[in-house]
Formats: structure tokens, C-alpha cells, sequence
């Protein structure tokens, strides 16, 4: 991060001469009510618009359910306790607490389906345990115990995705190959200060924003990165007819080019140079797109 800033100088947005911003920002696990989340969406500016979907039951059931434990039992042999669905109708949902033995060489030398249980009751919203030991008595109290925790909270993934798709609503174009730094059109810094002020309110969060200066070598760097950002995207949608996508991630893939595609505009007054090779781009984005929808609807 250092070598992209380094060239980089703050000014007072208020003097006029910033093109857009550089901005990044980090989220540690917490957990946060819906309530306290809707307060902080709005207080930031960024609006109660953005809340994510209503907790659904059976996922908080699930997350509650997801974790793995082990220890050893006898010198070079292993419990490893895992839960597994079993069940999933309009009237409950059933996750097994599954022991599996192992040495150290990795042969199973026992496995036990069902050494606990957690049956969540969608009508009542209730759930039921069950067990046969002492170790199992204690990983499915833990995971009701959780399941209670996660229903009533958003988590940091949740989060994650919410300060997303903010940030995409900004037209980014990432300014490091691993991604974490985007640059911001100056257009947007009413928006990308509501999302500063909205992740920084946030238990775990940090987020900030420097302004870039109006100077060609700043355009020329913002060109190369957007150049590189166009060129990434076209790639990603020419291999994905190489790969096995699932519905899902083909949408997604369809959404991001397409965004990044209508993003160009927001840039055309920041890019110096020849544009004919972004519009050739552009245009062969919007063509894959195209393409793929066709491909999706077959």
C-alpha cells in the first residue's frame, strides 16, 4: 500500500483540484444487532436502504453449526467431531454431530454417525438437542447456544459484503493486483465519506480516503490501473466459457462486467491518451455480456 501512496499528495478536497480519492478499509469478526446496524446506516448517510436481507433461521442454524473440533484421545489417535445435515422439509431442519477416529497417518479407525443431534423447528422457531456424550453434551449446547447468538446478529461476512456493494455503487477501479485500495471519482466523495464515516462506527472497522491531485501523473496512473481493470474483467469473462461456472457465479460474473463496463463513463473527463483502446474494451464487454446472457437463457 506504502508504494501506491507514496506519490500520492492529501489536499483539502474543498480546493477543487482532486479527480477522486484513494480509499481502503478493514473489518475484524464482530457481530452487530439489526437494529444498531439500521442506526449506523443511517447516521453515516448511507441510508437504511442499504440493510442486508432479514436473518433467515435456518442459516443462522446452520453457521451455528459449522464448526470442527479435535483432540487427541489416546497418543497418535484423534477424534475429529463435524456436524452434517441429515435433514432439511418445510417443517425442521436436522444437523448430526458426526465423531470420526483417526491416526496420525490418516486411516479411519472409527466412525459415528450420530453421537449428537440439533433439530431446529422452523414453526416455533425452536431447537431440540440430543447426545450420547459428555464431549457431545458440550459441542451441541456450544452450537445451540450460538444458533441463539446468530439469529439475533448480522456477523463480519455479512458485513463485508454490505460495505461491497456500497463501494460499487462508486464506480471503483482497484489500483493493487491483490485488490484492498480502489480509487473513487470525485463525483462520488459525498457517498465514499457516508461509507468512511459508516465502517469507522463499526466496533471492528477502519476505513480511509486520501484525495489524489488533478496532475497528469496521477491521470496517467488512474489510466493504467482502469486500462489493467478492463483488461482483468475481459479475461475473466473470455475463460469462464473454458470453465465449469454455476449458475450463480456466471450471474456474478455478468454483473461485474456489465458494472464495469457502465463504470467508464464516470471516467472520461479522468483518462488522458488515446481512449480508442477502453472503448474497444468496453465494447467487448459489453458484447461477452451479451453473450452470456443468451448462453444463460438457452
Amino acid at each position: 500500500m506504502n508504494s501506491i501512496l507514496k506519490d500520492v499528495v492529501a489536499v483539502p478536497s474543498s480546493q477543487g483540484n482532486a479527480i477522486g480519492y484513494l480509499t481502503w478499509n478493514s473489518l475484524s469478526n464482530m457481530l452487530i444487532t439489526p437494529d444498531e446496524l439500521k442506526q449506523k446506516l443511517v447516521d453515516s448517510g448511507l441510508g437504511a436502504g442499504w440493510m442486508p436481507k432479514d436473518i433467515r433461521l435456518p442459516d443462522a442454524f446452520r453457521r451455528a453449526t459449522s464448526e470442527k473440533f479435535k483432540r487427541e484421545v489416546s497418543p497418535g489417535v484423534y477424534e475429529n467431531y463435524m456436524f452434517r445435515e441429515v435433514a432439511s422439509t418445510s417443517t425442521f431442519v436436522q444437523r448430526n454431530l458426526v465423531c470420526e477416529t483417526k491416526d496420525t497417518k490418516g486411516r479411519r479407525l472409527k466412525y459415528v454417525p450420530d453421537v449428537g443431534a440439533l433439530v431446529l423447528d422452523r414453526k416455533t422457531e425452536t431447537v431440540e438437542t440430543s447426545y450420547i456424550s459428555s464431549m457431545a453434551q458440550q459441542l451441541v449446547n456450544n452450537a445451540a447456544l450460538q444458533f441463539e447468538i446468530y439469529r439475533n446478529n448480522y456477523g463480519s461476512t455479512t458485513l463485508r459484503t454490505l460495505i461491497t456493494n456500497v463501494l460499487k455503487s462508486m464506480s471503483p477501479t482497484p489500483v493493487r493486483p491483490s485488490g484492498g485500495v480502489y480509487f473513487i471519482p470525485a463525483q462520488f466523495e459525498s457517498n465514499l465519506d457516508a461509507l468512511v464515516k459508516f465502517v469507522s462506527s463499526l466496533e471492528k472497522g477502519e476505513a480511509e480516503k486520501v484525495p489524489v491531485m488533478n496532475t497528469m501523473d496521477m491521470k496517467n496512473m488512474v489510466t493504467r490501473k482502469l486500462l489493467d481493470h478492463l483488461r482483468d474483467t475481459l479475461a475473466a469473462c473470455e475463460e469462464s466459457t473454458e470453465r465449469q461456472l454455476t449458475k450463480g457465479q456466471m450471474k456474478e460474473l455478468i454483473e461485474n462486467a456489465r458494472s464495469v463496463a457502465n463504470d467508464f463513463a464516470q471516467y472520461r473527463e479522468i483518462v488522458t491518451g488515446d481512449l480508442e483502446e477502453m472503448e474497444r474494451l468496453v465494447s467487448a464487454l459489453r458484447m461477452k455480456v451479451g453473450e452470456a446472457l443468451v448462453n444463460m437463457a438457452v
